[in-house]
């Protein structure tokens, strides 16, 4: 038998093609770059560079040992130390009258109350656009923000409710925040937003407002019924009063740049820059800035401690009571607290309520438009000096300090708008934070016609026309039997199928005026002997299921000569 070995030298049985020789290299060359790529994306995240987010410690705050407990990586939760390094889900709590706060990289303070929790949810620190945020489990926090940022880019800080509700903070803000609500001392800009799950917009809450939800609240209602007025922004609780003294320093209120070229006189150790005596101060806060000497080691303003910088320059963002004339007290303490020397500053306010708005559009102040449509522009000017313009306690998102103009969107899908008569009231509101009078408009949603229906203090003699039945008399039928409806179908009802119709009857030769369902009809002239009304679901004048109109006719002195009911099953 013959056996045949097979030969295991390397013999080519083909060359290769020249495509295939070059795809080899290349193949390496991208697998290669696809490497570098990821670890010099891995490197640039680890030392934060580019616009990488670079998570960043969260510094707690024990202000009585025993008092905080924390949970680290979702362990069991144990005592807190002063100092310690949080991350995200790291957790904090403290017990009754315990005390804790949370410090970021921006400045920002969170100063737990008693019996709360809270957990880091996100501390990361951008070249462009940074994010903060926790969640509040239970209790209450205190929170403070930098007047400015202390580095490039903006912060998006954000705390989250058990409850739900997410609380969007800006910029310079002084505020309590619970699960439903929060009490707001200073915000800038509009003030904190609120996004209460289930309502169909946020919820603003400014600077000198609080807003605190029931507990079974509706969000599909007018949340804005639950914002009110601070009863005093000097009156605060301890709570808060106790957080600004440990905490106001924490965040830079004022930016300063070394080498400001600030320097005390001979002989002192403090110099006031601003602002100056007898100034007169249009805002609800007033910035106190100046400069003290080596021997300084603490500026007070008013009882709260300044900023003060590495080239003795010091700052605070003061709130201002609501008072025509505010003294400013400045005291520079040494290292054993005695004070060094002292500086007043007396400083005047405008409080008077700026102008009322005017409304343009679709009628002028103090008129009463009639429309059917469902969602309507309501338009006009704003005085000099707004800052604001609030149109039946809420507060316009797109306005802004300098417009001259303003615009709000009556609509019955946002639920500002219904059927019959609504009331709307426009204030302006100044930079002291000062409220006009109200310019006010009626809009009549629903019946016969699309226009002016009533002058008002805008008119002439329409002024005095009556539009509202309420005001004429109610005596009995003068001459009963005299009006009646000849259709759609004559009678006393009628079922309908399909969509709009007009009801139609007769009147006696003395009829003036006809009224349905208290509305009068415009087009009906003394000296008719007939009327109509149109009932048209898009009008808002015909429902599903029982209509029930209610036609009254009445002379020239107002009085009713007959009146009968016609019912429609739509």
């Amino acid at each position: 038998m013959l056996y045949y070995r097979h030969r295991r030298n390397h013999f080519a049985l083909a060359e290769p093609s020249p495509l295939h020789r070059a795809l080899k290299p290349a193949i390496g060359v991208v697998l290669a770059l696809v490497i570098l790529y990821f670890a010099g994306s891995w490197l640039m995240e680890r030392i934060g560079l580019g616009n990488r987010a670079r998570q960043t410690a969260v510094v707690l705050t024990v202000e009585r040992q025993g008092s905080a407990q924390v949970s680290l990586d979702d362990k069991e939760f144990a005592n807190a130390q002063n100092d310690m390094k949080l991350y995200a889900s790291d957790r904090v709590k403290t017990s009754a009258n315990g005390r804790a706060a949370l410090m970021f990289f921006d400045g920002t303070v969170l100063r737990l109350g008693d019996q709360a929790e809270v957990a880091v949810l996100t501390s990361d620190m951008k070249t462009e656009n940074s994010v903060l945020s926790v969640r509040l489990s239970s209790g209450q926090l205190w929170v403070s923000t930098p007047v400015s940022p202390s580095f490039t880019g903006s912060v998006l800080r954000t705390v989250e409710a058990a409850s739900g509700i997410a609380f969007e903070i800006p910029r310079a803000t002084d505020a309590v925040i619970g699960q439903r609500s929060v009490t707001v001392y200073s915000a800038a800009g509009l003030g904190i937003k609120l996004d209460i799950p289930g309502a169909a917009i946020p919820v603003i809450v400014g600077e000198g407002q609080q807003l605190a939800l029931p507990e079974n609240f509706n969000p599909n209602s007018d949340l804005y019924q639950y914002r009110s007025a601070i009863g005093s922004l000097t009156t605060v609780p301890a709570f808060v009063q106790e957080s600004r003294t440990l905490y106001l320093t924490q965040r830079p209120k004022v930016p300063t740049q070394s080498g400001s070229g600030l320097t005390v006189e001979e002989g002192t150790e403090l110099s006031v820059v601003s602002p100056s005596n007898n100034q007169a101060i249009h805002t609800s806060t007033v910035n106190v800035k100046g400069v003290v000497g080596s021997a300084v080691s603490t500026v007070r303003v008013n009882g709260y401690q300044a900023t003060l910088s590495p080239d003795r320059t010091f700052a605070i963002e003061l709130s201002l009571p609501d008072e025509n004339a505010v003294t400013i007290t400045i005291e520079a303490l040494d290292p054993q607290g005695a004070v060094l020397e002292t500086a007043v500053r007396q400083i005047t306010r405008n409080l008077e309520p700026p102008k009322s708005p005017t409304i343009a559009s679709p009628a002028a102040t103090g008129q009463t438009y009639r429309t059917q449509r469902t969602e309507l522009p309501i338009s006009g000017s704003a005085p000099a000096g707004t800052t604001g313009i609030i149109v039946n306690d809420y507060r316009l998102q797109i306005f802004k300090p300098g417009d001259t103009t303003w615009t709000y969107l009556a609509s019955t899908r946002l639920d500002n708008f219904h059927d019959g008569e609504n009331i709307f009231r426009v204030y302006a509101i100044n930079d002291a934070g000062k409220q006009s009078e109200p310019a006010t408009l009626t809009i009549l949603l629903g019946g016969e016609g699309e226009g002016v229906v009533n002058a008002g203090s805008a008119g002439s003699a329409a002024a005095s026309e009556i539009t509202s039945e309420e005001d004429l008399p109610k005596n009995a039928a003068l001459q009963p039997g005299t009006v009646r409806v000849t259709g759609p179908v004559p009678g006393t009802q009628f079922t309908s199928t399909g969509s709009a119709f007009l009801i139609e009857g007769t009147t006696p030769p003395a009829a003036a005026s006809v009224w349905v369902n208290g509305y009068k009809l415009r087009l009906f002239t003394p000296g008719k002997l007939f009327w109509n009304y149109i009932a048209d679901p898009a009008l808002g004048t015909l429902k599903r299921g029982v209509n029930t109109y209610r036609i009254n006719v009445r002379n020239a002195q107002g009085e009713i000569l007959d009146t009968t009911t016609y019912t429609v099953t739509y």
